[in-house]
């Protein structure tokens, strides 16, 4: 059982991409913009809830009374905590990101793209790792008909732990594509384990669709998102107890990576997602836990 615990990217540790933040124009204090007029004001849309709208500022706008944030823009929604929008960019994604703390693993969510490479050079420009991922593969064949029939498969997210991202370091990130590239997610942190994980964990979901019936039985579906669950179990060496209840205790109100092994899932235990429920039974020798989480949406 392992937790990935992120570091919030905030601009100043964005030092380039090749995402354009061209959604909307950006908001002018001096300009008076229309009711449903959008703007970007710090990485960020937002549309004009009012006519003659002029000099009040998205960003200290805390009661909505002007504007309404719709969400991130194209370059920030890889990093907004949010699976429902992605990033999208004709051919590949580019950011170079520089951590200010020394930092072992990145989680990519929501990719549809061929490959994904991660560059690591020190702030004198020294290479430290340069490392590609394809994200396409099938099974070995051994006949020419297995080669025409057996599907390629494609992960649509990826877990990269062991890695070297000292502070100061710039890491540059490239999701390739030969049409569109796409990326849901991209989350840099630290790797923790927590305890070693056990069989009998659970998969499910939870539908935050509204299903309604009238006076005659029909039914009326309004479709809304599907988030996963997964309820780990796991155990820990007695003496472990405290480190791991600091750990659950830390990681309650933040957004984070949850998955029971590294490398390839072909359970569909890996969510990004937050903590639900956790419950730790402590025993002689051994004590045994669960973490329920659910994923983003």
């Amino acid at each position: 059982m392992k937790i990935i615990e992120p570091y919030t990217v905030l601009p100043a540790m964005m030092l380039a991409s090749n995402v354009p933040e061209t959604d909307f124009p950006q908001w002018v204090s001096g300009t008076t913009y229309t009711n449903g007029a959008r703007v970007i004001r710090s990485n960020a849309i937002w549309e004009s809830v009012q006519a003659s709208n002029v000099g009040h500022d998205p960003d200290t706008d805390a009661l909505s009374e002007w504007w309404f944030r719709i969400g991130a823009t194209n370059r920030w929604r890889a990093f907004d905590n949010r699976l429902g929008g992605v990033t999208r960019q004709p051919g590949n994604i580019t950011y170079t990101i520089r951590p200010p703390r020394t930092l072992n693993s990145i989680a990519f969510f929501g990719l549809d793209a061929q490959s994904v490479r991660v560059r690591v050079t020190t702030p004198g420009s020294v290479l430290i790792s340069d490392q590609a991922f394809e994200l396409a593969s099938r099974d070995q064949v051994g006949t020419f008909w297995e080669y025409i029939y057996t599907p390629f498969t494609v992960r649509s997210d990826l877990i990269l732990t062991g890695l070297s991202l000292p502070s100061g370091s710039s890491v540059e990130i490239t999701v390739a594509s030969t049409g569109s590239a796409e990326v849901g997610e991209i989350m840099i942190g630290n790797q923790i384990d927590i305890g070693i994980s056990l069989m009998g964990s659970t998969l499910g979901v939870v539908d935050y669709s509204r299903k309604d019936r009238d006076e005659f039985g029909g039914v009326f579906i309004v479709p809304r998102p599907v988030s996963e669950t997964v309820r780990f179990r796991f155990s820990v060496p007695s003496g472990g107890e405290s480190r791991v209840q600091q750990i659950i205790r830390r990681i309650t109100s933040k957004v984070c990576v949850f998955y029971a092994l590294d490398g390839e899932d072909d359970f569909g235990m890996t969510i990004a997602g937050i903590l639900r429920d956790y419950e730790l039974t402590v025993g002689a020798g051994k004590s045994f836990g669960t973490i329920d989480a659910e994923s983003l949406v």
